[in-house]
């Protein structure tokens, strides 16, 4: 899908989910308001009944009571009436009653207490007075003679008569009390039912509004889904229209970079092809001069076009990594001798240091590591005008046998700008303005070197201080792995186990490297950085066995120690080696007298070796060493070649290569002719261009395979302009036995003879039957 889209996207998300959110809550807030109206309503119906149940419970308590207390003072009354009759009748004894008397008022005194309240009522107020008056009557009874109670007993019965009434309207109203609570309690009820009524209403409103609320999110949903989804599906084909819009891009592009890249390469072929030829036939010095700078000036083109490519493949996804075992001293020495020519014009300094607990071997791409050296190397050589660049790796972790190496470029060059480190490996980034305009570069290398580092599995970074140099740091991730092992791979070698050497030099990590090469096969090396300290160390007690002078110390310095040394020590005694670059200005005579032979910079392990082991007489151990030959390829390796190229300039580069070699070759300009010609003369290899007119190189070679018997097929390799991810594996999967990129060199095109066709039974890579070179 297309990045641009991706906002849209999300924003309609967002709405979507904001628009279920609010329609979500917009139904629980209606019905929790409607929830809490119904909750409210019936707690205070509830709070109704309670106030009502209490009042009828207390109505009836005090209902019961009253009458109990009634029916005993109707009781108590009967009796006091009868004692009263008695004492005015005369019937009885006075003293019994006056007994009766007493005991009755004492039960009328208990009763009166007894009697209930019903709020402030006067009718109680009456009563209790009254029977306060019937009390007084008895005490004033008991304390007159018999002849005075007449009048008393009459005014007594009268107050009990008066109190009967009293106690009977009391019922009365404490019962029409109860029958007012009784009613209050049935229009409670009357209440209750109907908010309960009001209530499943209420409820049943809930449910139909809750029902028509889920509706409408229901309907609300359906929309936005329907809108977003409208939505969506645009955006989607509006992402597949960009993403097939973007897939013919990247095809256009690669076919675009594909011809480009053909294109170009066929005529750089023929320039430095031309280039080539020319500087091998004799010339002024001015013309020496601006053939030289042709050649430059193709060389760099050349590797514009392989940054562009190799940019498009690593943006395209295409790129892929190897895992094989390699050496990554050799590596690195491969590189550094790469672009010792460069350092050379500058006059600077080239080492480097391998961490003495990294492995020989790892596993990984040697030539991606290689490339992502030389950008690094070759950058630090551009920027710096004088002093060193140097090379520092180091192990950064280790896990059982997975392993993570760190690499250190640093130079002695301008340096970076603070504002500028953060972009530096940006694609087209460049220092700046003014050092761009002086510096040539596509601004691609570091960008490509930091994406080839994380496909490694590592990381890259730089730290720089203006006017005084730049530090680029990078890890992979890799594992120790075997391979075969050299002489000079060995520890503790014999012939320099336990020698004594003493160096000269002023760079401490050429320094630090010969200590470390010398230290593995069991030598010392005692190091310093003067010619006057190393002068005192010889005449000292100290006995060296060789001793290796850098040119680049101050002055004449270099003479100055072996001078020294030959005035005390001959060649044999105390051999001297000089460690310089091949441009040295010291006067070749002087230093022949002084100095037993050179040691050719950057030092490297193999070269020191050598040197070393031929100054001891050692040289015939060195293994596998063959001598150059002074015969020409032809005369080794006689050969017929066919050369099948359409265009006229690289049939003369490409002739002139084999020519050089000794070969007369035959020509095709298409596929049929290199068909016909084949059928008419056998051919040990064939030159393969991949496209020519009639018939194309891919095509010619598989007719070869099916048309020709076994005896008669030859080797076909490319030689092509076609330089694009696959264009190798298209070529092998034709049948052809290998492939060769344009511009031409004649080292490849040495390689490849040798490789397939020194022995002749050798079988064909993608089909056993078929022989090679006749």
């Amino acid at each position: 899908m297309h990045r641009h889209n991706i906002p849209q996207l999300k924003q309609l998300q967002a709405i979507d989910t904001a628009l279920l959110i609010f329609l979500l809550s917009v139904l629980i807030l209606i019905t929790w308001v409607a929830l809490g109206n119904l909750t409210k309503k019936t707690h205070e119906n509830l709070h109704d009944i309670e106030l009502v149940l209490e009042q009828a419970h207390t109505s009836f308590l005090t209902h019961l009571q009253l009458e109990t207390l009634a029916n005993r003072n109707h009781d108590i009354f009967d009796s006091l009436n009868e004692v009263l009759l008695n004492i005015a009748l005369g019937s009885e004894g006075i003293a019994d009653n006056r007994q009766k008397l007493q005991a009755l008022k004492t039960q009328l005194e208990q009763q009166s207490q007894q009697l209930p309240t019903f709020g402030k009522s006067e009718l109680t107020e009456e009563y209790t007075k009254a029977t306060a008056g019937i009390l007084t009557l008895i005490d004033q009874a008991q304390s007159q003679p018999p002849d005075a109670w007449r009048n008393l007993i009459m005014d007594a019965r009268d107050s009990i008569q008066q109190i009967r009434l009293m106690t009977e309207k009391m019922e009365s109203m404490y019962g029409f009390t109860g029958q007012g609570i009784s009613e209050a309690f049935d229009h409670s009820l009357q209440n209750t039912t109907r908010n309960m009524q009001e209530t499943q209403h209420s409820l049943a409103t809930i449910q139909e509004r809750s029902i028509i609320g889920k509706l409408l999110i229901i309907v609300f949903l359906l929309i936005s889904r329907l809108y977003f989804s409208s939505r969506f599906n645009l955006i989607v084909q509006t992402a597949t229209a960009a993403q097939r819009i973007a897939e013919e891009a990247v095809k256009t592009k690669a076919r675009f970079l594909a011809t480009m890249s053909h294109e170009i390469r066929t005529p750089m072929n023929g320039v430095i092809g031309m280039t080539r030829l020319l500087m091998n036939t004799p010339m002024s010095k001015k013309q020496t001069e601006f053939t030289e700078s042709i050649r430059l000036s193709g060389e760099h083109l050349l590797t514009v076009i392989n940054d562009v490519l190799d940019f498009s493949k690593i943006e395209a996804g295409k790129l892929d990594l190897k895992r094989e075992s390699f050496e990554l001293r050799s590596c690195i020495e491969e590189v550094l001798n790469l672009l010792s020519a460069k350092a050379l014009e500058k006059k600077l300094e080239l080492a480097y240091v391998v961490a003495p607990n990294i492995p020989l071997y790892i596993e990984g791409d040697m030539v991606r590591l290689r490339q992502i050296l030389t950008n690094l190397i070759g950058n630090a050589i551009k920027f710096t005008d004088s002093g060193n660049v140097t090379v520092v790796v180091n192990l950064h972790t280790c896990h059982d046998e997975d392993l993570e190496l760190e690499f250190e470029i640093s130079d002695t060059g301008c340096g970076i700008p603070a504002d500028r480190l953060d972009s530096v490996f940006e694609q087209f980034s460049h220092i700046d303005d003014g050092q761009t305009r002086h510096y040539e570069g596509t601004g691609l290398g570091l960008s490509i070197s930091r994406n080839l580092v994380e496909m490694m599995g590592g990381r890259i970074w730089v730290k720089s201080i203006l006017n005084k140099g730049s530090r680029f740091h990078f890890t992979i991730r890799t594992r120790a792995t075997e391979g075969s092992l050299k002489l000079f791979h060995h520890s503790n070698i014999p012939s320099l186990s336990g020698k004594h050497l003493l160096l000269v030099t002023n760079s401490l990590t050429s320094a630090q490297s010969v200590q470390d090469f010398c230290a593995r096969w069991g030598a010392k090396a005692d190091i310093k950085t003067s010619a006057a300290d190393a002068i005192n160390r010889i005449a000292g007690e100290s006995v060296y066995d060789i001793v290796l002078v850098d040119s680049n110390l101050p002055e004449d310095s270099a003479l100055e120690v072996a001078g020294y040394v030959r005035q005390r020590y001959s060649k044999q005694e105390l051999p001297l080696i000089l460690i310089a670059p091949p441009n040295d200005l010291l006067p070749r005579e002087t230093v022949r007298e002084l100095y037993n032979l050179y040691l050719t910079k950057p030092v490297t392990r193999s070269r020191l070796f050598d040197s070393l082991m031929t100054v001891l007489g050692e040289l015939n151990l060195v293994t596998n060493r063959q001598k150059t030959s002074t015969l020409k390829l032809a005369e080794r390796l006689p050969l017929t070649i066919l050369l099948a190229e359409d265009n006229p300039i690289n049939q003369v580069v490409a002739s002139s290569i084999l020519d050089e070699m000794g070969y007369k070759i035959d020509l095709a300009e298409n596929g049929r002719q290199a068909i016909a010609a084949l059928h008419k003369k056998n051919y040990d290899v064939i030159f393969m261009d991949m496209q020519m007119p009639e018939m194309g190189g891919l095509e010619t070679t598989r007719h070869i395979r099916a048309e020709f018997p076994p005896a008669r097929q030859p080797a076909i390799i490319a030689m092509t302009a076609n330089a694009m991810d696959g264009d190798r594996q298209e070529c092998l999967n034709a049948g052809m036995n290998d492939y060769i990129s344009k511009p031409v060199l004649p080292e490849a095109v040495e390689a490849a003879l040798e490789q397939w066709c020194k022995k002749k039974a050798d079988p064909l890579p993608m089909a056993a039957e078929f022989s090679l070179c006749g």
